[in-house]
């Protein structure tokens, strides 16, 4: 009579709320965040604190990252900035002030800051009289945290870090003068958003391509050797004493490596490192950093050269110059902010002043240039839309000509300033200083006259 195996059955867990881990192979059960480095989002902070530190990081160490993020910024900003008021004594005073606080680099400094870690924080120091500014200075805006009330800002405070890491006392700073820019967000957050951070996943591909190469370069330059004395050979096993293996790893490493090194039948050696198919990172590396470029704004096809046609090369470059726009709104902004302040000290409330960059005039731009001034010529735009298309102050330039001398081209023949005088454009005594005749017309008449005499007389004598 057969007897039936019960079945081996598995109790049923109780319902607790909680998943159980799924089962894990032997190394991951040693450890079992050993696979989380392997994650693609594991390359992306979730706060935003070191997600500003993180890009600070690449900026600096990554040439690809700083050269493209110095490039918007010597794009948008060029090398000096121009002040211009239509008051000549005020835009003196404001140019004086300009180099006196150095905006340059404090603009400067204060798109990088934006540009790369998303935020940027001025601070205006006033005289001890509040008569002037003192001084402004960039913030660490990674050392700054701000407290809201109903979506207001009501108080920020600087946690400091001094070079060893050591947090220093917090300072609370005045919000009147104080500045916050937010790159590439909407008002109601907090902080704005890193140029690099789109990057951040493939600068991490990119230091992994590094590595591996590395670590072929050192294989292929310090091979691994393998020597082995002794063995199976015609049927008998060799096995050498310590004596004649010592002998051997002497001979081997005394060895010139331009000859060769005669040893028993017994000796082999292997080579391993260089030789084989080694890993070609070379294409891997440069989709990499064409992908970081275009994480950084810069189109593919101005990168790489592909692209369907020219018309999408012009189509990214439109949309680069629109961004350089958007850069140099972002410095308008930061001076606009400590101009105002220092206007407001000085009683001069109703001044308005105007910024000139010397800036990249890309092509597109040349060819609107010419556009609007062949649109002026042909009476189809205003003298004023022009110059405000340019860059330029109406106001400040109609100040400029009332100072100007109407000019005349000295290289003008007689006959044609002898015109101009008939025309009554010219009175004489501005015809004769034209010509260069430095005497006055009185004086030559008379001095004419004498000569006449002189000549008649001396005629009959």
């Amino acid at each position: 009579m057969s007897r039936k195996r019960k079945r081996k059955t598995t109790p049923t867990p109780i319902a607790t709320g909680k998943t159980d881990p799924p089962v894990l192979a032997t190394t991951a059960a040693l450890s079992t965040n050993i696979f989380q480095s392997q994650i693609a989002g594991e390359a992306i902070p979730d706060a935003w604190e070191e997600r500003a530190t993180k890009s600070w990081e690449y900026y600096q160490q990554e040439p690809i990252v700083a050269n493209a993020v110095n490039a918007w910024r010597a794009f948008a900003l060029g090398d000096e900035i121009g002040v211009r008021c239509k008051d000549e004594t005020i835009e003196k005073e404001a140019r004086d002030l300009f180099w006196q606080l150095d905006l340059n680099d404090f603009v400067r400094d204060m798109i990088s800051q934006l540009l790369v870690k998303g935020d940027a924080i001025g601070y205006v120091v006033p005289s001890k009289g509040k008569e002037d500014l003192d001084g402004v200075i960039c913030v660490n805006p990674v050392s700054v945290k701000f407290a809201y009330e109903n979506e207001t800002l009501i108080e920020a405070v600087q946690h400091p870090i001094n070079a060893d890491g050591v947090m220093g006392e917090p300072i609370p700073l005045s919000l009147d003068q104080l500045l916050h820019l937010k790159w590439n967000c909407p008002e109601f957050e907090i902080h704005g958003n890193s140029m690099v951070l789109p990057a951040f996943e493939a600068i991490e591909l990119l230091r992994d391509y590094r590595r591996a190469e590395r670590a072929i370069a050192r294989r292929w330059a310090t091979p691994m050797r393998f020597i082995q004395v002794g063995g199976a050979y015609g049927g008998r096993i060799i096995t050498p004493d310590q004596k004649t293996i010592d002998k051997v790893r002497d001979e081997v490493d005394r060895m010139d490596l331009k000859s060769g090194l005669v040893v028993p039948f017994y000796v082999k050696a292997e080579t391993y490192g260089a030789e084989g198919i080694s890993l070609n990172t070379e294409e891997k590396v440069r989709e990499t950093k064409e992908d970081i470029m275009t994480a950084l704004g810069l189109g593919r096809g101005i990168i790489s050269g592909d692209g369907p046609n020219f018309a999408t090369a012009s189509v990214s470059m439109q949309k680069m110059i629109v961004q350089l726009k958007e850069i140099k709104e972002a410095a308008r902004r930061i001076l606009d902010w400590v101009f105002e302040e220092w206007l407001t000290l000085k009683g001069y409330e109703e001044v308005e002043l105007h910024y000139q960059f010397s800036d990249l005039d890309l092509n597109a731009e040349v060819d609107q240039k010419k556009l609007l001034i062949d649109l002026y010529d042909r009476n189809l735009i205003s003298k004023n839309t022009l110059q405000q298309k340019m860059g330029l102050s109406p106001d400040v330039e109609e100040e400029g000509r009332k100072g100007e001398d109407i000019v005349v081209d000295r290289n003008w023949s007689v006959q044609e300033i002898s015109q101009l005088v008939a025309l009554e454009v010219l009175t004489v005594e501005e015809a004769r200083e034209r010509l260069g005749l430095k005497k006055p017309l009185e004086r030559a008449k008379d001095e004419a006259a004498r000569a006449d005499v002189e000549r008649i007389y001396a005629k009959h004598s």
